[in-house]
């Protein structure tokens, strides 16, 4: 999940990839009574991550909306897919195979036992896949749009599509698996709590109260000499201030949290243990109604991509924990194996005040008297800018972007309505501009689709906006196509660069900073944390990332 700073807020990113970004975090309430003091227990993990609203509700099912964050820690998925760099580790699957681009052959692991001691097997995973067709407001990354049938052959699993979609198989590989045995008998799966879930996972429930949650060693998992963490402890996590308290003093191991200079509130805490890794995971970009002049104007766009000056809303909206974005659409460094070599400086457009001018003059656009910016047209132009209200670090940019067209002669608006109204006003084409994020998935192809695509449609249930910003190139499309029918990985590179200069050359959004996840933790207790040096999985205690990083977790020594 890819989380970005709200007013000090910990959320998800918003835009195109919900598949993705999935949020949790604080919103600012506090509960009304205090959680049990955590006293210092090495075998055990307190992770600030799960919010009350106030208290918690014994809520364990996959499937319902508000489920505890620990409900990540209990089911898994058929394959880890690392966010960050796209790298596939095999976990309930063993192996895959592309027979043509129709068809795709699942491996399933043996030995594997769910937590009540049942046996795992393929016709779990294929019970799992027909639910989700029986159910489609819980097929939200709109896998049966695609998919023919899902049938079991010994210990394999064969996904038969109407239409090649190679890029599926990244949403089929991160889908959890629920137990036939528990979920056949359930008819309404959105409905019930599922407070003693069964899953495949590391941790199991262990204690419940409205204040705070226990997972305890799953002892019929698969990998159980791996995982070495015995108990975790998820505390409510209370107001903004409450929970930075609760990290910098040590009562906490791991959090996910916007810090003002983390190292001095942080880490300066316990400099031999505190650590940080903010990883970029998403980009945030300003998207223009591409349907409006002067939006519609390639030339008008380069100019504003020269004139917004990228790294003044890094350091100073962003407190400098991230970088400006590459204009390719892609989130470095992680997806640089992706990038196209001959795109200038990466992809990136640099703070050229004096360029932006330059261009706007030559296609046309001159100054009034007022020295108000004209286009060809002859109407001045102003547009408004959109960003939810609260927002603030997105609101500071955009005030950022205000100054910057100043120097232009152009007037922008600030507008900051609920996020109802700003995701339809988008969604409905009544926007002139606003800040958006996209990104965080493990293949650039799913930013590119829904950013792109023009024919492109939302699965039941997801909120994003697709094509928002009004986009329509049949060469793209095209591009699109190709890319999503090839098993090749050589012919998806290539595709992947042409796309890459489209986005480059004519910008259908103008990219600005790679959004972060945040997260803090100490090696006082454990070790083996992801880091830019070993970035086996995205750092976030949320989403499927602790599977991966409970099976590296070891005590310190």
């Amino acid at each position: 999940m890819r989380r970005l700073k709200r007013n000090g807020m910990i959320v998800a990113t918003l835009g195109v990839s919900l598949v993705a970004l999935t949020g949790c975090g604080s919103n600012g309430n506090s509960a009304t009574s205090p959680s049990p003091a955590n006293t210092v227990n090495a075998s055990q993990l307190v992770v600030g991550v799960d919010n009350g609203s106030p208290t918690f509700t014994d809520n364990f099912n996959p499937f319902a909306p508000g489920n505890r964050i620990g409900t990540s820690y209990i089911y898994e998925p058929l394959f880890f897919v690392n966010t960050i760099n796209g790298k596939i580790d095999p976990w309930l699957a063993t192996g895959y195979q592309w027979e043509g681009n129709k068809k795709l052959v699942l491996t399933i692991r043996s030995g594997v036992k769910w937590n009540d001691g049942t046996p795992f097997t393929a016709k779990d995973v294929a019970f799992t896949f027909d639910y989700l067709k029986q159910h489609p407001s819980l097929d939200w990354q709109g896998l049966w749009k695609v998919l023919q049938s899902v049938t079991t052959n010994g210990n394999q699993v064969v996904f038969t599509f109407n239409k090649p979609d190679v890029p599926a198989f990244y949403e089929i590989a991160s889908t959890i698996i629920v137990p036939q045995h528990i979920w056949s008998k359930i008819a309404h799966p959105t409905k019930g709590l599922n407070s003693n879930p069964v899953g495949t996972g590391p941790y199991e429930v262990d204690t419940f109260t409205p204040y705070q949650y226990t997972l305890k060693r799953n002892p019929n998992y698969w990998q159980k000499g791996k995982v070495q963490v015995k108990k975790i402890v998820f505390p409510v996590l209370g107001n903004n201030q409450t929970a930075a308290l609760n990290l910098s003093s040590g009562k906490w191991d791991w959090a996910t949290l916007f810090l003002p200079n983390v190292k001095q509130t942080f880490v300066s805490k316990d400099p031999q243990y505190n650590q940080y890794w903010f990883p970029p995971g998403g980009i945030v970009a300003l998207s223009l109604n591409l349907g409006k002049a002067p939006f519609n104007d390639v030339h008008f766009r380069e100019a504003l991509a020269y004139a917004i000056n990228k790294t003044k809303i890094a350091q100073q909206a962003e407190d400098g924990y991230v970088a400006t974005a590459s204009q390719a659409g892609l989130v470095l460094p992680g997806q640089k194996q992706w990038l196209d070599s001959s795109l200038p400086n990466g992809g990136s457009y640099s703070y050229n005040l004096t360029k932006a001018k330059q261009i706007l003059s030559q296609a046309g656009y001159h100054l009034n008297a007022q020295g108000q910016l004209v286009a060809p047209s002859g109407k001045s132009v102003s547009f408004s800018l959109e960003v939810p209200s609260g927002w603030s670090d997105w609101i500071q940019s955009a005030q950022i972007i205000q100054g910057n067209l100043k120097e232009l002669g152009i007037q922008v608006n600030v507008s900051t309505p609920q996020y109802g109204s700003y995701s339809q006003s988008q969604a409905m084409g009544q926007y002139d501009a606003a800040l958006t994020a996209y990104g965080g998935t493990a293949t650039p192809f799913t930013s590119y689709d829904t950013l792109l695509n023009s024919k492109y449609t939302a699965p039941i249930g997801q909120n994003a906006n697709a094509d928002q910003e009004r986009f329509n190139s049949a060469q793209t499309n095209q591009l699109l196509s190709s890319w999503r029918q090839a098993t090749n990985q050589q012919i998806q590179l290539q595709d992947a660069y042409q796309i890459e200069k489209v986005m480059y050359q004519q910008l259908p959004v103008i990219n600005l900073f790679y959004g972060a996840t945040w997260s803090e933790f100490s090696s006082k207790k454990f070790v083996g944390w992801p880091s830019a040096s070993n970035p086996y999985a995205p750092p976030a205690p949320y989403g499927q990332s602790p599977l991966m990083i409970m099976t590296h977790l070891r005590p310190q020594s």
